[in-house]
């Protein structure tokens, strides 16, 4: 099967999406795909334009191919839809699978319907944030989502964008109910020494208002009065940097919360804490959570829609309602000061993102759903 994967950021660049796609990227070709990821080319030098991804003798091919474009805003956009579009005209594929339902979308959908092979969309988010919401809005949007409403499926990770999806006119016969995945590391997570003395939480994820952080801070001064050595790290990046630094600092907690940036391997930052919370005000299937799960680490979530389809409160960790910090801190102080439960609790997660959301599971879903595509589509 000759698949090609397109999403506009990519890693390096480490975000939710970019890190399912470019874990979906290497199982596909584990399970035997020959797969092509196109994405932009960032302002990054050292990048090279096409690698080829080592994969195990035997299986399948992995490559990536970064396409030209431009740091001008409008101009940029231009160049990597002209430039995807010149390689779909000139690389045959068996099927197109693309991140989000914006400008990539609109140029696959089209060249798939010219050179007939099928197209998946897969939406990456709900609410105010997601693909959906910025259709009505973004420059294009309507245009955009007309022509996504032509793909021959949708994968939707979550009902609230399934939901948004049929609202949106999108025929609810395409949808496909696919969930995220991650890889299961074969060491989990185990429990630190002397994190009674100074108990350790970290927020990984984006720096955005969606994220919550702003609630995070206000219960980690009340966390903080309870356990006066309690230190809480953020790791990533995101506009809301500059706003929660101040507020930090406010709130008197600048040497109790560190503000790491982006980093290549979030594992080690969650392994060298004793809780992950995610305090977000929506989700549509947390990439990061799902890693914390992975692990088997104590965690605490706020309790929307996406966070609930993951946790079961008091059987996978604790769930907590957004925007409310007193709730938050509650939470977090109770499952430090139950330890034993918790950590049993991180355990029962792990088991679980092991029966249902391993990427290798993930990816045979996918892949089964896609030969029926290609299937239906050439019988056309």
């Amino acid at each position: 099967m000759k698949l090609a994967l397109v999403t506009r950021r990519y890693p390096p660049l480490i975000g939710g999406a970019e890190k399912v796609l470019s874990y979906l990227a290497l199982a596909f070709a584990r399970e035997g795909a020959d797969v092509t990821v196109l994405t932009a080319r960032p302002p990054d030098p050292d990048l090279p334009a096409a690698e080829a991804v080592p994969v195990p003798p035997g299986e399948g091919r992995l490559s990536v191919i970064r396409l030209p474009t431009s740091r001008v805003r409008f101009l940029g956009t231009w160049l990597y839809m002209r430039n995807l579009q010149r390689w779909f005209e000139t690389h045959p594929v068996d099927l197109a699978y693309v991140s989000m339902l914006k400008h990539d979308a609109y140029v696959v959908v089209g060249v798939g319907q010219r050179r007939g092979f099928p197209v998946v969309l897969r939406p990456e988010g709900a609410g105010a944030t997601g693909d959906i919401a910025w259709q009505s809005w973004g420059r294009f949007g309507r245009a955009i989502g007309r022509r996504c409403r032509k793909a021959d499926a949708f994968v939707s990770i979550s009902a609230a964008i399934t939901d948004e999806l049929r609202l949106a006119g999108y025929d609810p016969a395409r949808i496909l109910a696919l969930p995220n995945g991650v890889p299961v590391p074969d060491t989990p997570w185990q429990r630190r020494d002397g994190w009674r003395e100074a108990p350790r939480a970290v927020f990984v994820g984006r720096l955005a208002p969606e994220k919550g952080l702003d609630t995070l801070l206000e219960a980690w001064a009340k966390v903080r009065a309870a356990q006066p050595a309690a230190h809480l790290t953020l790791v990533g990046e995101g506009p809301e940097r500059p706003a929660l630094v101040a507020r930090a600092a406010a709130l008197g907690l600048a040497g109790a919360v560190e503000l790491t940036g982006a980093v290549s391997n979030p594992a080690e930052s969650l392994r060298a804490a004793d809780l992950f919370v995610l305090p977000s005000r929506e989700e549509g299937m947390s990439i990061a959570l799902l890693e914390a799960m992975a692990l088997g680490m104590p965690l605490v979530a706020s309790s929307v829609p996406g966070n609930r389809r993951l946790v079961q409160d008091f059987k996978h960790g604790r769930l907590a309602p957004p925007d409310d910090p007193d709730a938050l801190a509650h939470a977090i102080i109770e499952q430090w000061s139950g330890f034993d439960r918790a950590v049993h609790m991180g355990r029962a997660a792990r088991s679980r993102v092991e029966q249902e959301f391993s990427i290798q599971a993930v990816a045979r879903r996918h892949l089964e759903c896609f030969g029926k595509l290609i299937a239906a589509k050439r019988r056309g």
